[in-house]
Parts: C-alpha cells; sequence; structure tokens
C-alpha cells in the first residue's frame, strides 16, 4: 500500500504553494498565543478575537519540499501529499510502515528520496543510514510493482538527498555500490534552476543523470534514414529523427551540473523566453533548416544500403541507441528543447549531425569554435571554456589559465572541500550561498603563481611551489594546497564562512587574499630554510607555514563583527585586493617580523584626493565600456540596421533631432547620440535583456533578490556621473564609492576580455 498520491493538477498545485514557503502559518484565539510563543511561533498580526502567528520550518522539512517542488516542476504525474508520507512493505503480518520522505512517478520512472539536512556544513557518517535505504529498496520496488501492476516497469531512481551534509569518499562510493544517486550542493541548485526555467522538459536532463546507460525499451530497434560521411577527419552521420526520441537519449553538459572527474563541461543553460520563441515559431508551421549537433557517446549501428564511390559518402539507416545519455548535445540544446514549447505534440523531425564519440574535450573545442562569435552565450563561459580546451597546451600561459580554471571547478563541486558551491556558474543566479566569481578566483590563482609563472625571456613555465611536471600533477597539488589551507580557515569560523558576502571572509577579495598569502608565505618559507617548493608535497608545505598563518586563523576565530569589518571591510573595490591582502600581512608580521612581499612597506591608504581621482577616471571608463558592449551586441544580435530594429521609435526621434542640430560637417553616426538613460530602456526590453544579462544585470546591496534583470546600477551612475563631470563642491560618499565598487568589479569579472583592451582598459590603480 502507498500513501496518499496527488494526482490532480489543482491538488498537486496547491501543495506546491504551501511547500514553497519557508514557515508554517496558523490563526488562533489569543488565549492560545502565550503556548504557541513558548513552542516558536512569532505573531504576524492581531485580528479581533485571533492571532496570525508564523513559525520557520525546520531545515529538514525545507529540504524535502525544496525536491519535492523540483519533481512537481518536471511535470511528474502522480506525488507524495503531506508529510510524513507512508509505503507498507513485507507480507501479512510482519509488514510495517516505512517512511519515504519524496515519491514521485511518470510514465517511465519512479523517483524514492531520503532527504537529510543540517543548519551547517557538518561532516557526517552516513554509514547507519545508507545501509538502511539500501536495505528498504527491494521491499519498497515490490510493493510499487504490486500497487501498480505488472505490466507497469519502471526505472527507479533512488536518491539521498543532503544539504550542508559533507559525503566522506567511503560514504560516496558506498552509495554507488548500492546504486543510490546523491544529489547535495551543487546538483540541487542546478535542478532547482533548471526545472523553474524549463519545466517538465527538464525532466529529460534529469533521467540522463540518474539513468546513465540504462535501456530505454520505447526506443528499442529505432531507425532512421541517414548519410554517413566524414568532417574534419570524424565520422558522422547526418540523419532526420523525431525531437521527442532524441531528447530521450540525450543529455547537454551544462557548465553547472559539473563532472567530478574535472572533464570539460561547456553548454550554458537554456532560456526560457527563447524556449517559447521557438515553440511559436513550429507553432505557426515554420521550421528550422539547419542541424542540431550531436556526439554519440554509445556507438550507434549504421545498415549501409547503398555508397558514392567518388564522395565516400554511404547511405542506409541510423539505429538510435536505446540508452539513456548517450547521446550528448553540442549545439542547438534550444532548437531541441523548443519542441516541447509547441501547443500540441511536435511530430515533424528535426535534421541532426551526429559525431560518432568524439572526446568531450573535441566536444567542447566545437562548442567554442561555433559560438565563440554569437552574443548570446555569456562572455564567462567562454572564458572558463577557453582555460579547458586548452588543457596541455603548448602555450605556458594558456596552460597556466587552464590549470587554474580546472582547480577552482574542482573545488566548487568536490564533495565535502570547503569551496563546494561557493562559486556561481554562467546561467545560475547567484544566492547568498554562491559568493565567489569563477573569473576573479582564477585570476588570483594565475596571479599567486603557485602553480608557475611564465619566463619573459624564455617563454617556458618557471616552476610554483604545486608545478608536478604535468597538468594533471599540477592540478591535483593545487587542489590539496588550497583544500588545506581553506578548510583551516572554514574550521576557524563556519558561521562567518557561510555568511558569504555579509561575512568578508568568503568573498571575491577574501579568498583571492588567501591564496596569495598561501603562495607568498610558502617563497618567504622555502627560500629562508632554502627548500625547492615543487619538490615537496603539499601537505609538508603547508605545514611549513602554519606557525605564520596562526595569527591570521586566530584573529578569523576570535575577532568581532565590529573588528573583522574594520580591518577586512573594503569600501573601495578597484584597490581591494590590496587592502585585504596586506590586511592580511598585517597579522602575520607579528610572528614573522621580516615577512614582507612586494609592496607592503611602500602601501599606504589612499589619499582622499587618490580615491577622488581613481574614482573619477572609473566612472568614466563604466560610461565608455558598457555603451560599447551594448552597441557591440545589438549589432551581433540584429544585424548593421540594429538601431532601427531594436531601438524604441521615441528614443531613434531625440536621437535623430539631435543629429539634425548638429552641423554638417559634424554629424556623427546616430547611435553616438545615444545617452546613458536611453541605453538603460534599450536593454530592459525583452528581445535584448537575455543577451545581455551575464554582463550587465547588476543587483545592488540595497536591492532585494527576485528580479529578472537588475538595472538600477545605471541609474546610480548616472547620478554619481555628475560628480565626476562637475567637481567643484561635490564629493564621493562612501556609498558613492560602494556602487562604483560593485560595478567595476562585476563588469572586469564578466566582460569579454577582448572588450577590456587597450583604450578600454579598466583603471584599477
Amino acid at each position: 500500500m502507498l500513501g496518499e498520491l496527488l494526482k490532480d493538477f489543482g491538488a498537486k498545485r496547491a501543495e506546491h504553494t504551501r511547500r514553497s514557503k519557508l514557515y508554517d502559518e496558523e490563526s488562533v484565539s489569543v488565549s492560545l498565543q502565550a503556548s504557541r510563543e513558548a513552542d516558536g511561533w512569532a505573531v504576524q498580526r492581531t485580528n479581533k478575537g485571533s492571532v496570525r502567528m508564523r513559525r520557520s520550518r525546520h531545515f529538514d522539512e525545507i529540504l524535502e519540499n525544496r525536491f519535492w517542488n523540483i519533481l512537481y516542476r518536471f511535470g511528474y504525474s502522480e506525488l507524495n501529499k503531506g508529510r510524513p508520507f507512508y509505503v507498507t512493505i513485507g507480507k501479512g503480518e510482519n509488514n510495517i510502515e516505512q517512511q519515504v520522505d519524496v515519491f514521485a512517478k511518470d510514465d517511465e520512472t519512479i523517483v524514492i528520496a531520503k532527504c537529510m539536512s543540517r543548519k551547517s556544513p557538518t561532516k557526517v557518517s552516513l554509514l547507519e543510514e545508507l545501509n538502511e535505504f539500501a536495505g528498504q529498496m527491494k521491499p519498497l520496488a515490490d510493493t510499487i510493482r504490486k500497487h501498480y501492476g505488472a505490466e507497469f516497469k519502471p526505472k527507479i531512481i533512488w536518491c539521498f538527498v543532503t544539504e550542508n551534509i559533507r559525503w566522506s569518499n567511503d560514504d560516496v562510493r558506498r552509495a554507488k555500490e548500492y546504486n543510490i544517486n546523491i544529489i547535495q550542493g551543487l546538483e540541487l541548485i542546478y535542478f532547482e534552476e533548471f526545472s523553474k526555467k524549463l519545466g517538465p522538459a527538464a525532466r529529460y536532463q534529469f533521467h540522463a543523470e540518474y539513468l546513465e546507460a540504462q535501456k530505454v525499451p520505447a526506443l528499442a530497434g529505432r531507425k532512421v534514414p541517414a548519410i554517413k560521411t566524414k568532417l574534419g577527419g570524424k565520422t558522422a552521420y547526418l540523419f532526420s529523427a523525431l525531437a521527442k526520441d532524441v531528447l530521450r537519449i540525450a543529455f547537454v553538459n551544462h557548465r553547472d551540473l559539473r563532472d567530478p572527474s574535472g572533464a570539460p563541461s561547456y553548454q550554458r543553460i537554456m532560456k526560457p523566453s527563447r524556449l517559447k520563441e521557438i515553440g511559436r515559431f513550429l507553432d505557426e508551421g515554420k521550421f528550422f533548416p539547419n542541424t542540431v549537433l550531436l556526439n554519440f557517446h554509445r556507438k550507434p549501428n549504421f545498415e549501409q544500403q547503398a555508397k558514392d564511390d567518388v564522395s565516400a559518402v554511404a547511405f542506409g539507416n541510423l539505429i538510435l541507441p536505446d540508452r539513456y545519455k548517450s547521446c550528448w548535445i553540442i549545439d542547438g540544446q534550444h532548437r531541441l528543447y523548443g519542441t516541447t514549447y509547441t501547443k500540441a505534440e511536435y511530430d515533424s523531425p528535426l535534421f541532426f549531425i551526429g559525431f560518432d564519440s568524439v572526446s568531450t574535450s573535441e566536444e567542447a573545442n566545437i562548442f567554442v569554435e561555433i559560438n565563440s562569435k554569437q552574443a548570446t552565450v555569456p562572455p564567462t563561459l567562454l572564458s572558463a571554456l577557453e582555460g579547458e580546451v586548452k588543457w596541455d597546451s603548448p602555450e605556458p600561459k594558456e596552460r597556466l589559465s587552464a590549470i587554474s580554471s580546472r582547480a577552482v571547478d574542482l573545488l566548487n563541486t568536490k564533495g565535502g572541500s570547503p569551496l563546494e558551491g561557493k562559486v556561481v556558474s554562467p546561467g545560475i543566479t547567484a544566492g547568498t550561498s554562491q559568493p565567489l566569481n569563477l573569473r576573479s578566483i582564477q585570476d588570483r590563482i594565475n596571479q599567486s603563481g603557485l602553480v608557475g609563472v611564465v619566463n619573459p625571456k624564455t617563454g617556458e613555465i618557471l616552476p610554483g611551489p604545486c608545478w608536478g611536471n604535468s597538468s594533471e600533477g599540477s592540478l591535483q597539488r593545487l587542489v590539496t594546497l588550497l583544500e588545506l589551507h581553506f578548510e583551516e580557515v572554514q574550521l576557524a569560523n563556519a558561521e562567518r564562512w557561510e555568511m558569504g558576502k555579509a561575512g568578508l571572509l568568503c568573498t571575491n577579495f577574501g579568498v583571492g587574499s588567501h591564496i596569495r598569502l598561501v603562495s607568498e608565505l610558502i617563497n618567504y618559507a622555502t627560500n629562508k630554510g632554502g627548500i625547492s617548493a615543487y619538490e615537496q608535497d603539499p601537505h609538508d608545505l603547508y605545514n611549513l607555514i602554519k606557525p605564520e598563518l596562526a595569527p591570521v586563523l586566530s584573529f578569523v576565530k576570535q575577532a568581532s563583527s565590529a573588528e573583522f569589518e574594520n580591518k577586512f571591510k573594503v569600501i573601495f573595490g578597484s584597490s581591494g585586493f590590496h587592502h585585504y591582502f596586506y590586511g592580511l600581512v598585517d597579522l602575520v608580521v607579528g610572528a614573522a617580523p621580516d615577512f614582507a612581499p612586494e609592496g607592503y612597506r611602500d602601501f599606504k591608504r589612499l589619499s582622499s584626493d587618490e580615491v577622488t581621482d581613481l574614482a573619477d577616471r572609473q566612472v568614466k571608463w563604466i560610461q565608455k565600456v558598457v555603451p560599447a558592449y551594448i552597441l557591440q551586441n545589438l549589432r551581433i544580435q540584429f544585424g548593421d540596421d540594429y538601431f532601427d530594429r531594436a531601438v524604441p521609435k521615441e528614443i531613434q526621434k531625440v536621437c535623430q533631432a539631435k543629429r539634425i542640430d548638429d552641423e554638417d560637417g559634424e554629424k556623427l553616426p546616430v547611435e553616438t547620440y545615444l545617452d546613458w538613460i536611453q541605453l538603460q530602456k534599450i536593454i530592459v526590453q525583452k528581445e535584448v535583456r537575455d543577451t545581455v544579462k551575464e554582463v550587465l544585470s547588476i543587483q545592488l546591496q540595497n536591492e532585494g533578490g527576485g528580479k529578472h534583470f537588475y538595472s538600477g546600477w545605471f541609474d546610480s551612475i548616472n547620478r554619481i556621473r555628475r560628480i565626476a563631470a562637475h567637481p567643484n563642491g561635490r564629493s564621493y560618499k562612501d556609498d558613492d564609492l560602494q556602487v562604483i565598487s560593485l560595478v567595476v568589479e562585476h563588469l572586469v569579472n564578466s566582460l569579454p576580455s577582448d572588450n577590456m583592451e587597450g583604450e578600454f582598459a579598466p583603471p584599477m590603480t
């Protein structure tokens, strides 16, 4: 027997609404108010004869509700009602009621999940829970078969969903042996975001991830007409097939669902607005003449019927692989998934080109070659991929950058890492739990020289402390060293670490400055002792600098919020890394008076005049680089006539009037007459904003969450720029400097590198 299941859409929607709240609410009589308050309830409002009260839900319940809501958005036809939900297992008098945290069913699968959460990150042994869950799997499966009948043969996805639990390697291995899927941290954030953006279509990706290599009975023996040929020396098939068939076996290698082994992942999350547009496009009877590009990770069978001897092209039938996650989409994910947004089931075939088992690195290279000039691809994604696809590059600088990029990804995805889930990925909306930017941390690793530096004379790599004679060896040494340090930092003050930006510790400035500190201390200690750093084990290197780090960790542990803020709160972010790093050095010199990294003795707080000068230059840079980026993207998206197609008519008229007023010899291209606020109005348009969101959606500190696009910073910069333009009697306030700092830091970390060269180079000092 199964507990009560929700099948009706209205009932499921009501349950979804209830589970989406982080608190319980109820109205009680005034006489019960005191007893409720003793149980943790708080008064929201007082009514005549009653009070409305609210109590925060326990973190275990919040986690269950998050995962339940993900499955609801996936479109599962049946879901458990309420909590606790019970399933009767066993036979006769020996049967028992077994609690199941989350239960869901569709036409092909059953999802059964156990959820566990902690208030803060905690290392927990899950041996007992895993053994117990594994022991329940067969009895639960038997009950499900009995309930739904022998003809229903679902794939059962067994899930262990956790939040703030650090998995040990032994527990991860044990879960794999039991065929239990671990969903935690990044996976939870990814599927939450993905389900919100795609709805039921996101279920294909969920099936691909957790049913990999299992058979899809509906596709057994499915043949499609095809041509076999060679593209770039690689075997490829041109074929036509129904989108719904390919979706069953498809997988999109999103960068947000990271392979822990460090294999390149390259796609960005799909945009729902674009999917809806494609759905409407197809509903109008239109079609796509271009192909969807994919790679078969499971070799397909080809039945040759004819061959052209001149071109070596073969004709015949392609037998599609009948396994989940056997077909990886390289380019065209929006076109493929857009077919799920039509009013009726889309039954017209699409055209595909499928490579025969090229490597994942080659997939990423193909993706970059296709998309490097597309404005729709987030520049931060291409920036990160530039490092990944150049793994083992003969160019030393590219090779070092690749190692740094992959190290950040591994630290972000490795279970138990203090940096797990702390780095926001392109396409994912950053939350308070993801305060770090990939490019910023990658740059700090490169600048620290931990892996190595390029000799300007010979062009060769000069080994740093983490150099390991190969890219893979260097990666492992770097990850080990940084894990050792940030575990100590996290342990010193876990609460402050988890506060993210508000804690001033796990921030781009904080983490980046700690990375440099570790590098500088290793150089200090090894030079003093005449030791070759890269020949030492990372654990030995870290033990070597522990005495000098002790004052830093002590301060992190013991300092009050006011003391920590006074030392590390950076008002003007352009010099933030200098301020933060030298603040750390101040703590170290007490234990090592002769420790003096380059620039430390000459460093001083910026004077008022210097602050003003730098702020002036940065405001002018913002006003220069942002319009150039906007116009470049409009030209890419709409073509050379972008001004007529993308600029609102009333703005066009104003610009044309300004141009008419100029003398004939002084007339400029009409787009140069766009002012700052007009540019803001252009980018917030629905058809424009998604293409520039990665770079130009910047949330200010005083703005609430939940917006699709943050453009209020345009108004702030518009006000602040008047200070630079009319300096007499006016000066920057701390709030102004914080806005400039935030905007500059975001743009530097988000703009494509090509947009920050030459005259567009950002003034940082």
